[in-house]
């Protein structure tokens, strides 16, 4: 039987989910109907999820797989491995990929994914992406602001979480844990050989992507696939009010958004959406200070220079 080969793990807020679909656009590659089922990520327990969390990811498993066909959704928590399979074998149906993508953001997360991926398939291959964690937490925030899970400022809710010994996935925003990179791919690196994992940049997906998408094309061993337009995934939007950031929590906003046509839709977000404002200097001081032990340690485990991260 074919078993899922290929593997976006994170970072999460890095550009996972425009390389996801990137890949999903070519003719090798079958696409989950999840984009993030997690089935592999054993420490993230739906029942520890806070209240927010749970109405934001509105996730029955139960519900889900009992329809004939599985609907295209972002991310689910796929506990059983019958149910994973029949994402698989959804995703093998309609064509001749070879491939098979998972690409759950919480497996460079969790503690026992890589364990278990190596178990499950020893020959996958681990694509990862990562992004200055500093912009990655902010984009987190607005994230969170967005969807209304978060009322704090941004320099509060980074000095909340700095106290904590780990912040929890569903439980805690994670704005510092989710850009501690070296201790998370060293768990991957300690099982798969290095050619098996290939790291990418977000800057690079943001302003090289087509000799970003050719190298992940490389590594798998598939045709390269000329790119015709490239949109970044996920743009930083915050609700204006929070009326409106009340009305973004849960599934209704999933109901109302799923009987708009796609230019209705872009309308209505311009009218209770707006960009973020900047990060403010005391943030960024705090965070750059923080994740300077982990950026030289990353710097050093992977060969490369991120004087442009600092």
């Amino acid at each position: 039987m074919t078993k899922v080969d290929v593997f976006l793990i994170g970072a999460a807020k890095a550009g996972t989910t425009a390389l996801s679909e990137l890949l999903a656009h070519h003719e090798d590659i079958a696409p989950m109907a999840i984009k993030e089922p997690g089935h592999f990520c054993k420490d993230v327990h739906e029942i520890n999820f806070s209240p927010s969390y749970e109405r934001m990811l509105d996730w029955n498993e139960d519900t889900y797989f009992s329809k004939s066909k599985l609907l295209k959704r972002h991310i689910g928590f796929v506990t059983s491995p019958t149910n994973y399979s029949r994402l698989q074998d959804q995703a093998l149906s309609g064509g001749s990929e070879s491939h098979v993508l998972d690409a759950s953001t919480a497996y460079l997360y969790s503690e026992t994914a890589a364990e278990e991926v190596f178990h499950y398939n020893p020959a996958a291959r681990i694509v990862v992406i990562l992004r200055n964690p500093v912009t990655r937490a902010y984009s987190h925030y607005n994230m969170a602001r967005k969807y209304g899970k978060e009322k704090r400022t941004f320099f509060k809710a980074i000095q909340d979480e700095s106290v904590l010994d780990r912040a929890l996935w569903g439980v805690d925003e994670c704005y510092l844990e989710l850009g501690d990179y070296q201790q998370q791919l060293q768990r991957w690196t300690a099982l798969f050989p290095k050619e098996q994992i290939l790291v990418l940049f977000h800057e690079d997906l943001l302003t090289q992507p087509q000799s970003t998408m050719d190298r992940v094309c490389e590594f798998l061993g598939i045709s390269l696939k000329k790119l015709t337009e490239v949109t970044e995934a996920n743009t930083a939007e915050v609700p204006k009010t929070r009326l409106v950031s009340a009305l973004l929590m849960g599934s209704l906003s999933t109901y109302i958004a799923a009987l708009l046509p796609s230019t209705l839709k872009k309308r209505v977000k311009s009218l209770i959406l707006k960009k973020p404002e900047s990060m403010d200097d005391a943030s960024r001081t705090f965070l750059v200070h923080y994740f300077a032990s982990a950026n030289q340690a990353i710097e050093k485990a992977l060969d490369t220079s991120l004087k442009h991260w600092k």
